[in-house]
């Protein structure tokens, strides 16, 4: 097995040959080495080899690759999954900023403008309880700060204007994760009038923007996106019509994918997006997969689209609107 020591990219190409990937000498070889000087061996290869394994490595022999893959099938999972962050990210920002404004909204009109500073407006109910909303406070109180050093204009304008920022206008600068946070902290009764703006219970809102915000971060900070898998799995029983899915079950009954992966993500976005977006959506992931299929052929763009979560059935996500 070869040892982790520096490669040229001659090299690097001699091994990815001697494993089994096709890659031909003169142009295309060129071509290959300019591309990882750009995109860098580790992200192309070690990020998106797996699917075209045919044996992967041991302590004594190095991987094998599917007889008949080539670099550029490699690559071409690679860029898919770079157009696949794109896409989700635009529909998970839109989402976002629905959550910031919704939650804004409902809780200043319940405390008013200058309402976040205050613990008696957050959920207080137990001693964990208050520890939370007090480092949510602090946490808030570190942005504003943050943000009247880099001179943002509208929390520089409310601070120095009228000594307080509406929260309308704050949330535009907290993060989603800090916003799922704020949602955590608030009262159950106040959960629950958010919640309801969503058609959903609290508890599974809350799931849903912790998994979202997650996803988010791994768009944003590209990372590998396709085989996506989060700890937490969305609650199908309280989702309506979630039998027309038509996804695969286990002995025990539970759903085999479409709970915790890309696709779950995509039955959020058929629950939170509007009709015209939720289209957008569909068919941006359409032409991404139909791209993908033309240039795969050692296998097929279903493989990956089942560690997606994604079945030949997953545009029935539009009959749960």
């Amino acid at each position: 097995m070869a040892e982790k020591t520096y490669k040229t990219y001659r090299q690097q190409l001699n091994i990815l040959r001697s494993r089994g990937m096709i890659i031909n000498k003169g142009s295309q070889s060129s071509r290959v080495m300019r591309i990882l000087e750009c995109e860098n061996y580790y992200n192309v290869i070690n990020g998106y080899k797996e699917p075209f394994l045919a044996s992967k490595a041991t302590a004594t022999k190095d991987e094998i690759y599917k007889t008949g893959t080539t670099f550029d099938e490699v690559y071409a999972l690679y860029n898919f999954d770079r157009e696949l962050r794109n896409i989700y990210l635009k529909f998970l920002l839109k989402i976002e900023n629905t959550f910031k404004t919704v939650i804004a909204h409902e809780f200043s009109a319940q405390y008013g403008h200058d309402n976040y500073l205050k613990i008696e407006n957050f959920d207080i109910s137990s001693e964990r309880n208050i520890s939370s909303a007090i480092k949510l406070i602090g946490d808030i109180q570190q942005e504003i700060a943050r943000q009247m050093s880099k001179h943002h204009q509208a929390v520089t304008h409310y601070m120095t204007e009228h000594g307080y920022i509406p929260l309308w206008v704050l949330v535009n600068v907290l993060t989603f994760g800090k916003i799922e946070n704020f949602y955590k902290n608030m009262k159950p009764a106040d959960k629950t009038v958010v919640a309801k703006q969503f058609h959903l219970q609290p508890s599974e809102l809350s799931k849903f923007m912790h998994m979202l915000a997650l996803a988010r971060n791994k768009c944003a900070h590209d990372e590998r996106f396709f085989d996506i898998k989060f700890r937490e799995s969305i609650h199908t029983k309280s989702i309506k019509n979630f039998s027309l899915l038509g996804l695969v079950r286990a002995k025990d009954g539970s759903y085999t994918y479409g709970t915790n992966d890309a696709y779950a993500l995509a039955i959020m976005f058929a629950l939170l997006l509007s009709k015209t977006d939720l289209k957008e959506f569909v068919s941006s992931m359409r032409g991404a997969f139909n791209r993908l299929q033309k240039q795969l052929h050692t296998i097929p763009a279903s493989d990956i689209m089942s560690l997606m979560g994604f079945d030949a059935n997953w545009m029935n996500i539009t009959q749960l609107i």
